[in-house]
């Protein structure tokens, strides 16, 4: 570990519902370069070790300090500012966008990006064809759009109709 500050998170005590990775990326963002986010786990976090890598690739140093059988210990720090510029951001969205594309066309609808808030972390798209005016649009915008956002890009905490 480094010489800077070291933020604890035990997600034994979240309840698994609400273990999400955004939780995990606010906190890392919050965070200093020299900075440890320390992670205690019932299970090795494989899944956010990859995302991790996409996101946020050289600018961190991931230590094991424990390795199960009942805890995993997973040791963050900081080693640089974060590597992600708009347009990367821009395209992992619109990658987002073009795996739920095609059922949306499917039903004679499609999907715009207009706008990405990173101050905000919020993404603004616009439902076209037959998802202008659909009754289930909203559905279809949270269940649909915004959740791919979300799995593909976490930082992004929500998803507007314009």
């Amino acid at each position: 570990m480094s010489n800077g500050k070291v933020t604890k998170l035990d997600v034994r005590v979240i309840p698994p519902h609400e273990r999400h990775p955004k939780r995990i990326f606010d906190i890392w963002d919050k965070l200093n370069v020299g900075d440890t986010l320390q992670i205690i786990n019932d299970h090795d976090p494989k899944q956010l070790h990859y995302m991790f890598e996409a996101q946020y690739e050289d600018c961190y140093k991931w230590e094991y300090e424990a390795e199960g059988p009942k805890d995993w210990i997973i040791n963050l720090t900081k080693t640089g500012a974060k590597n992600s510029s708009n347009s990367d951001l821009k395209n992992r969205v619109e990658s987002a966008l073009d795996g739920i594309r095609p059922n949306l066309q499917m039903d004679g609808g499609d999907v715009e990006l207009v706008d990405i808030d990173e101050a905000q972390k919020t993404v603004s798209v616009r439902l076209v064809g037959a998802c202008g005016t659909c009754p289930s649009a909203i559905f279809t915008l949270k269940a649909g759009i915004e959740a791919a956002i979300r799995e593909r890009v976490p930082e992004i905490t929500e998803v507007i109709s314009v």
